[in-house]
C-alpha cells in the first residue's frame, strides 16, 4: 500500500519532501534547545 505522501509524485518530489521534513526537524531541535537553554540559564539566575 503507497502513502497518501508518496501517491502521485514524482521520485525527486518525494526526496525533496523528505528532505524538507528533515531540516524542519533540525530546525525544531534546535529551536527546542535554545528554549531549554534558556530555561536552564533563567533557572541557575534564580538560585544564585
Amino acid at each position: 500500500m503507497v502513502s497518501a505522501a508518496f501517491k502521485n509524485r514524482t521520485r525527486d518530489e518525494v526526496i525533496a519532501a523528505f528532505r524538507e521534513s528533515i531540516r524542519k526537524k533540525h530546525e525544531w531541535e534546535a529551536h527546542t534547545q535554545e528554549v531549554f537553554e534558556r530555561i536552564r540559564e533563567e533557572r541557575r539566575q534564580l538560585s544564585l
